[in-house]
């Protein structure tokens, strides 16, 4: 008989570590996604073992996930946190929208060059690092 509750088939949380290497110590951040209002206090986590160089993304608790920022040793240099991207431990700013035009050749065009628009935000910590992400 087939258990009916939906709970089970979630995926479930989980503490961060390397699956590989076992370590929590040698682990680089790289983005939190808050899995919203109704899943309470579970957030995606995603980050890098600098071990054996393996990515791992999965379901955690948020409350895990602070405590392993207080001692973890790397943070990519820039990591997203829900709909922010932060550097120098703060959210970085919009600085002005640009259209980014791409170019590129066709090789069903008979190699004619094709290009593309792409609108993009300009983000800006206050020490000066810039960062373009798409719209």
């Amino acid at each position: 008989m087939a258990n009916s509750n939906p709970l089970h088939s979630l995926p479930q949380p989980r503490h961060m570590e390397c699956e590989v290497c076992g370590t929590e110590h040698h682990l680089t951040i790289h983005a939190i996604m808050a899995m919203g209002a109704a899943n309470g206090d579970l957030v995606t986590v995603s980050y890098t073992c600098n071990d054996c160089r393996r990515f791992h993304e999965h379901l955690a608790y948020a409350a895990d996930v602070a405590a392993a920022l207080h001692q973890v040793r790397w943070m990519a240099k820039v990591i997203m946190f829900g709909d922010e991207y932060i550097h120098c431990g703060f959210p970085m700013e919009e600085a002005e929208f640009e259209i980014e035009r791409l170019c590129y050749r066709s090789s069903t065009g008979g190699g004619a060059l094709s290009s593309v628009s792409l609108p993009t935000r300009v983000l800006r910590c206050r020490c000066g690092f810039q960062l373009e992400v798409p719209e």
